[in-house]
This record gives structure tokens, sequence and C-alpha cells, in this order.
């Protein structure tokens, strides 16, 4: 079974190691996932929150610092992964700031690593649209996209809605999009029907939107994605990096598939 929503990295105050995350899944009945990375939501330097905040700036990595430990972390991932003997397919995370330097390319990235698709997420990351540097980047990332069959997975929720990127996916009308959680249902239900090319996974969806999905007759159209170990997170609250066994077992314990 695969899952196409999960993550590794920091997040918040631990550290979920990407060998630990997919044993947990495996064990599971999980044999392949698609991965983004966390720590890729950590400010850098050039961040308007790093800008503001003189704490923040102070212990911030740069932009092409933040780039290449991630970058590591994802090679090692895949590392574990074949190690694990589970099938993984990486995100690469787009932060803005990263780009925005003449040093880091999208053909850079998409050359170092074998990255399955894109990661965009317009909460953590400030996606404003309006803001000319980020629509020819998106652009950028869609004409990739495109051209060599990549995902490009958005999240959406009530303040964020998939909508929000119909201008870009009338542009490239070929690039495969997936659209997170299933929020909002109404702009989630329209862009499935008006625009072939786009799926919803389940990570953190409600029961209520996933059932409404499927009476639209959009079952095809929609993914299974956990959301792990976010999930873990939130419900857990950790203080310490989870082992191996918490996520194994907190799996075992609230799967839904």
């Amino acid at each position: 079974m695969t899952d196409f929503h999960i993550h590794i990295g920091q997040f918040n105050t631990v550290y979920y190691y990407a060998d630990r995350v997919f044993y947990a899944l495996k064990s599971n009945g999980i044999d392949e996932v698609w991965f983004s990375s966390t720590t890729s939501c950590l400010y850098c330097k050039e961040s308007q929150a790093a800008k503001k905040d003189k704490a923040i700036h102070k212990n911030a990595p740069t932009a092409v610092a933040l780039y290449e430990g991630v970058r590591d972390e994802i090679k090692n991932a895949l590392i574990a992964a074949a190690e694990i003997e589970i099938k993984a397919h990486a995100l690469y995370w787009v932060v803005p700031e990263i780009h925005f330097s003449k040093s880091v390319s999208v053909n850079r990235v998409m050359c170092e690593i074998p990255y399955d698709g894109f990661k965009i997420h317009p909460r953590a990351q400030n996606w404003n649209l309006s803001y000319k540097k980020n629509f020819l980047l998106l652009k950028e990332i869609f004409s990739y996209a495109e051209n060599y069959d990549k995902l490009v997975l958005i999240h959406s929720d009530e303040n964020y809605p998939p909508t929000l990127f119909e201008e870009l996916i009338v542009l490239y009308p070929n690039a495969n999009v997936q659209f997170a959680h299933c929020r909002p249902l109404a702009e989630t239900l329209y862009m499935l029907r008006t625009y072939p090319n786009t799926v919803c996974d389940t990570a953190m969806a409600s029961e209520e939107n996933i059932k409404k999905l499927k009476q639209a007759g959009l079952s095809a159209r929609i993914r299974y994605g956990s959301d792990f170990p976010i999930t873990h997170y939130r419900s857990e609250n950790p203080k310490t990096d989870p082992t191996c066994k918490e996520l194994t077992d907190i799996l075992k314990r609230t799967k839904c598939f």
C-alpha cells in the first residue's frame, strides 16, 4: 500500500528520523511512501521572520545552508529507505528564499537529488502569488513538473484553498497536482471536477469530506495520505525524539487503512 503524504525531519522541538518513520510505516503495511522534509520550515536568515527578529536571525542558517542541510538529509533518507526495502519518493519542499539567490536553481535541485516532485506549503512559507518573484518561481516549478512528469503536492486549507493555484494549473494542464487535506471541500470539488490533472489526499482530512468526494464520483481521484508522523506529534506532544518503537506502536493503534 502507498502512503502519498508523509514527512521526516525537524518538527518543532523534535526530530523524526527517516529510518524510524519508514520502519514504522513498513511494519504497518505500507510498502511505498511519498515524503518531504519538515526541516525545510526552519527560518533562514533571508526570511521575513528572521529579518524582523534579531534572536531568530542570530540562530538561523542562511538559505543556502538550509538547502544543503535538507539536501543531505533527503539523500540519507533515500539510503535508509533502500536498506529497509521500502519504496520511497522524495518531494522537494520549496523555500522561496533559497531560489532568490542565483546559486540555487530548480534545475540544480533536481539534478543533485532524484526528487520525484515538489512540495508547496503556502502557510509555512510566504507564497503570496501577487509577488512577482514568487509567481515566476512557481511557473518554473510547474513547467519542470509538466516537462519531466513530476508531482506537485500543495498544502490546502480554509485560508489557503486550492483555487489559489488555479492560474498555474491552467498554464500547465499536464502537470500532476495533488491537493493535500481535501480542504475546503467546495474548492477541492471544483478543482477536481474542472482539472483532470488534479487529485487530492486524505492527510488529516475529515471522514465527512472524504465521503462527499466519493459520493461525487471522485473516488479514483483520492489518494491515501496519513500525514505521519505529524499525527504522532499532535496526539503525543513528545518532549524527546520519538523512538522507532514509539512510532511503530502508535501506528498499530491508530492506522485507518
